[in-house]
């Protein structure tokens, strides 16, 4: 049998937003999102596909998210 190993990913948000003592709701202030989205985010509920997307475009360019946009 030749199954493809399907990685699941585990969002580590909640833990690292606990870590700097925020709310939910803070965290949504901070990047301007809605608290809702922070809950799915920490569930693995829309957007994790996203946030995958990203880790593997950095880790082909070499690069930090932040570089791949510039500031006016």
């Amino acid at each position: 049998m030749n199954r493809k190993m399907e990685i699941i990913y585990v969002s580590n948000i909640a833990e690292l937003r606990k870590q700097k003592k925020l709310t939910q709701r803070q965290l949504a202030d901070l990047i301007g999102v809605d608290p809702s989205t922070i809950r799915n985010w920490e569930r693995n509920r829309g957007g994790i596909e996203t946030f995958m997307r990203l880790t593997k475009l950095c880790e082909a360019l070499d690069c930090q998210p932040q570089d791949l946009f510039k500031s006016d």
